[in-house]
């Protein structure tokens, strides 16, 4: 299995992203530790680049239960 591509965003963070859309101009550089980094170059190319990402997967989680709000906490 590759691994996904690194991107160097023009805020300095590094994400790892899985899709990378025609048309976004980048540089490759490797970084401290020897990985391919692709430095993104314009702000348009960037927001073209993070919208083209697939929403992250929702995990299913169990709700807190809910607190009536007439309900004060009591102290331990």
């Amino acid at each position: 299995m590759r691994s996904m591509p690194l991107f160097l965003l023009r805020d300095g963070s590094i994400r790892r992203l899985s899709v990378l859309p025609e048309g976004v101009s980048t540089c490759i550089y490797r970084d401290r530790f020897q990985r391919k980094v692709h430095a993104v170059l314009e702000a348009r190319g960037e927001a073209s680049l993070l919208a083209a990402q697939p929403a992250p997967e929702r995990t299913s989680r169990r709700r807190a239960p809910q607190v009536a709000s007439d309900q004060v906490p009591q102290a331990a």
